[in-house]
């Protein structure tokens, strides 16, 4: 073999082991079983070895699914080698095994399962697997939906159909989209007493089923119709234990239930046909003991918290009560037994009939008002309040509709980073003449045709710069050009041009409207100067640290993408990022 091509031949290994890395792909073998770790307790220690030394704990997890790649016996004892999904990032490492929150569970795969899991797409089926090796009655059903996800996720940020709390999530999670933000202000709108628009990233990655297919967060699919083979009072006392529920009440005259909460929500799950374990859980989300909506200091209660909405406290709980007085809820009973005929009428019986697409509708995108909760995390912190009622229940059988849209990601969308910095991906300009329709921040698609070269000006907001290329060779016809804004917590939005061009031409994109303004000015990642950061430059800085091919000056410069002075594996990754568009460099 040449040098020549021993140098192509080492090149393409670490490319495609940067791919592999950095788009969290796992690549799976085919073998005899399958050995799954529970990992049922809190603050579990992942290591880099297996080994108690203080220095090599990578994390702590609570409550996952992992698949196991080796066991590992020693003086200390019994380790296993597990890979788990976590934030939409494949990871793995070592666990000291103790029976008292681990379970270790191995099975052969099932050749009839895998035929009713075909219609899930392959990013689904290992952690159905998982879950189907301790679950076999659970029952798998894939729902698709007519509705693409990325549509799906942008018409949920809009208007602030869903929210997160200003005083508890990070400003990283904020939406500045259309109803959230007042730029003239330069301030987030609030309602609800501390309440603002839920970023695109955190909504993604509540919206991905794959975020959640463990025996955790799966219940937030779990089909609500009533059913009272596996739905038992004992069943609802495992929910409300701990909470207000717990205690009895004193019931108005000849009043169904005895005034024991547990045994009212069994009969308002068989009055309105729903699970009355779903009855329990959100009765639990949505209340607290001193709540003015279900003390009864009005003489009324509203346990659902329906209608229950506002810009202000006291106009969240007037319009609460109100709704109360209008459908007779003056006792917990009626109130209880309403509320669930109301869930049923509004929400199941029409097919939201699980937590996520009462809070996410998705089949019915033309009704997408018609959602429960405003809270992104609703639907999830929901499901996980029912996972100690069915904990060690792995015989019952269940059903979970779960959703598969149109255009899902590759991999599951991770959850965005906490941190204090803000989502302004925005542009407060474009101009450039015959574009249409007019200008608007929030709008990502315009057209355009041209004769000749011509320039674009796009103004990104207040401390956002562009991250795409500047020039754009159109050939004669139709082209697409897209401008990325890169806001300063790391994340992007697109901006689309179709551009019919008479003939061959250059488009320009700069920040001042003068052709030549960015022509010169060094691109971090970018190694030839041709304002595209794509597989040549990845290549080039390859083969600068395999010491095939160095680079000097601007090139030199432009491949220390992370300005550490050095070129090295790092700046390798930040370019593969980029490209994969992961994380762009900035």
């Amino acid at each position: 073999m040449s040098k020549i091509s021993k140098y192509l031949s080492v090149f393409m290994t670490l490319v495609l082991l940067f791919i592999t890395v950095f788009c969290n792909l796992v690549i799976t073998t085919s073998a005899a079983t399958i050995t799954t770790a529970y990992i049922d307790g809190s603050n579990v220690r992942i290591r880099s070895t297996p080994t108690t030394k203080v220095s090599n704990i990578i994390e702590k997890v609570s409550g996952i699914t992992a698949n196991v790649l080796e066991r590992v016996d020693n003086s200390e004892g019994t380790w296993y080698k597990v890979q788990y999904n976590k934030d939409g990032t494949s990871k793995s490492g070592y666990v000291f095994y103790n029976s008292d929150y681990i379970r270790i569970v191995t099975y052969n795969p099932d050749a009839d399962f895998e035929t009713q899991i075909n219609s899930f797409p392959e990013s689904y089926r290992d952690s159905l697997r998982q879950l189907h090796s301790a679950y076999p009655n659970w029952v798998f059903i894939p729902e698709p939906v007519s509705y693409s996800f990325s549509n799906a996720v942008a018409d949920q940020s809009i208007n602030m159909r869903k929210q997160v709390n200003v005083n508890q999530q990070p400003v990283s999670w904020w939406s500045m989209g259309l109803g959230s933000y007042i730029w003239e202000e330069n301030r987030w709108v609030q309602s609800n007493g501390g309440w603002t628009g839920a970023s695109k990233e955190i909504i993604a990655y509540y919206m991905d089923p794959r975020n959640f297919l463990n025996d955790s967060a799966i219940y937030m699919f779990l089909e609500q119709g009533y059913n009272p083979t596996v739905q038992t009072e004992d069943g609802v006392r495992k929910i409300i234990e701990g909470t207000f529920m717990e205690n009895n009440y004193t019931p108005a005259a000849n009043e169904p239930g005895g005034g024991s909460f547990a045994s009212v929500i069994m009969l308002a799950g068989k009055e309105a046909n729903v699970n009355p374990y779903i009855i329990a859980s959100k009765i639990r989300q949505e209340q607290s003991a001193t709540s003015p909506l279900i003390t009864g200091e009005s003489g009324f209660y509203n346990f659902f918290n329906i209608n229950a909405s506002g810009s202000t406290n006291e106009e969240v709980i007037a319009n609460g009560i109100n709704t109360a007085i209008r459908k007779g809820w003056d006792t917990r009973y009626k109130s209880i037994v309403g509320g669930a005929q109301t869930l049923s009428s509004n929400y199941i019986s029409r097919g939201q009939d699980t937590y996520y697409y009462q809070d996410f509708n998705v089949k019915y995108p033309n009704k997408i008002y018609n959602q429960y909760a405003q809270a992104v995390h609703d639907a999830y912190n929901k499901g996980y309040s029912l996972r100690k009622t069915y904990k060690g229940q792995s015989s019952w059988a269940l059903t979970f509709k779960i959703p598969i849209f149109t255009d899902m990601p590759a991999s599951a969308c991770p959850k965005p980073v906490s941190s204090n910095k803000i989502n302004n991906y925005y542009l407060q300009g474009l101009e450039i003449g015959g574009l249409t329709p007019t200008f608007s921040m929030y709008n990502y698609h315009y057209n355009l045709s041209v004769s000749g070269d011509v320039t674009v000006k796009a103004t990104p907001v207040a401390n956002a710069t562009l991250a795409s290329q500047s020039t754009y060779n159109l050939k004669q016809g139709d082209n697409t050009v897209v401008i990325t804004v890169l806001s300063q917590s790391g994340y992007t939005t697109d901006y689309t041009i179709s551009v019919h061009a008479s003939t061959n031409c250059v488009l320009r994109v700069t920040t001042d409207g003068q052709p030549s303004a960015n022509e010169s000015a060094l691109m971090y990642g970018d190694t030839n100067n041709d304002r595209v950061i794509d597989i040549v430059d990845l290549a080039k800085v390859q083969m600068h640290i395999l010491g095939v091919r160095a680079l000097s000056g601007d090139g030199a410069k432009a491949a220390d993408a992370n300005r550490d002075g050095k070129i090295d594996i790092v700046d390798l990754a930040l370019v593969q990022m980029h490209i994969l568009k992961v994380k762009y460099i900035a």
